[in-house]
């Protein structure tokens, strides 16, 4: 049965990423028809230093800005 996995940066608030895998899980349910008891939803949680968009690492001061860039220019 459905096997679903997100990874994302450190998440601090437990009550949030309850309730991001009771939705995540009601959706699938919702869409597939699983039975909810099948479903199964893991989190990995990464450090901003360890996660890259488009090159640029998440611990950079201007990551929201140069990790938006459609190409590569230095």
């Amino acid at each position: 049965m459905p096997f679903i996995h997100i990874t994302t940066w450190k998440m601090h608030n437990e009550e949030q990423v309850k309730g991001m895998l009771e939705d995540i899980t009601h959706a699938v349910h919702k869409n597939t028809g699983a039975p909810l008891d099948k479903i199964s939803v893991a989190v990995t949680e990464v450090t901003p230093n360890r996660w890259a968009d488009a090159g640029v690492v998440g611990s950079e001061p201007d990551f929201p800005v140069k990790s938006r860039r459609l190409n590569y220019e230095e």
